[in-house]
């Protein structure tokens, strides 16, 4: 039962009504990019996170993917059965997901105390995941992410709707460099299940060891660099627009690389891809924001864009 003296909305409570998880002593939003997501505290400090989900196949996915992960041993968090017997709830025709919370810390500092340590431990963690991901392969199906052609199709064309002519010709003169470093070597690039979504806050570690892996819900196969490079502008981005932490950047990208070449050595076509698949993620975000209305958040991410191009001399390997 939920004490009536706790103040959130009713569709709250018909929706947690759906699972076994005893008295609920609190609920509050948690601060996502995505939204839809919140903490639910019951008795003894218990905790767990109720996620809205947008798509049922989508979610599907998801949850056989860590269904599948969890056997393999990874820490993962699987959602839990509601009363009957079901991974998903919903209401008014709405996906709801129950998750145990997995213990641990995000880490958000990337800058300050032992910040070269903690950017390998993220390539380790990284690497670990992808390991983790290999074993499961073979038994789930995952969309396959076409990364060229949705900056040609999608990305780009959206950018330039968005941007003034002199704008658009810069980052047209980006994507020729981009282009042509990209695809003599995109076919090349060693292809697996990816969590497409690496940034720090998906990594859990307790004592400095790793405890967690989270949100799986955009997974796709692709190649694994796209993952190291997404966790890698993740950090660049958190230092925007500081340009000591910027020019900081280059080292803690090397060391991230560094961590997760102790288990996966780049191949010759990964480290050629670097710099293209970089731009290419910040080209995702910026048309991701210009789509949504967040207009200063993609002026960000093409700032980071030409912030890339002067500084690509240092990103080769």
């Amino acid at each position: 039962m939920i004490r009536d003296n706790i103040q959130y909305p009713n569709m709250m409570k018909s929706i947690l009504n759906n699972w076994h998880i005893g008295k609920i002593e609190k609920v509050e939003p948690i601060t996502s990019y995505w939204g839809k997501t919140s903490l639910v505290t019951v008795g003894e400090g218990t905790n767990y996170v109720l996620k809205e989900k947008g798509d049922f196949q989508k979610a599907e996915r998801e949850y056989h993917l860590v269904v599948c992960l969890s056997q393999a041993g990874a820490p993962v968090a699987v959602p839990l059965l509601t009363r009957d017997s079901s991974w998903f709830a919903r209401q008014n025709d709405k996906l709801y997901c129950l998750y145990p919370c997995l213990p641990g810390e995000v880490f958000a500092e990337h800058y300050r105390g032992n910040a070269l340590a903690r950017a390998e431990g993220f390539g380790r963690a990284l690497s670990n995941l992808h390991t983790s991901l290999l074993k499961v392969d073979p038994l789930v199906s995952i969309p396959e992410l076409q990364l060229v052609e949705q900056i040609e199709r999608w990305a780009l064309p959206r950018i330039f709707e968005g941007t003034d002519p002199a704008e658009s010709s810069a980052i047209k003169d980006a994507w020729c460099i981009v282009e042509d470093e990209i695809e003599p070597v995109y076919d090349q690039l060693p292809k697996q299940i990816i969590h497409r979504d690496p940034n720090p806050a998906n990594f859990l570690f307790q004592g400095g060891q790793l405890t967690g892996f989270l949100d799986f819900d955009m997974a796709v196969r692709g190649p694994r660099i796209f993952d190291l490079c997404y966790c890698g502008t993740s950090i660049l981005v958190s230092g925007y627009p500081d340009q000591a932490k910027m020019q900081q950047w280059t080292e803690l990208f090397q060391r991230l690389i560094d961590g997760y070449q102790e288990t996966y050595p780049l191949t010759s076509a990964e480290k050629s891809s670097l710099f293209a698949v970089l731009v290419m993620i910040e080209f995702q975000f910026a048309a991701f924001s210009l789509e949504t209305g967040a207009d200063g958040a993609a002026r960000w991410n093409l700032n980071l864009v030409a912030w890339l191009m002067e500084n690509r001399r240092h990103l080769s390997l």
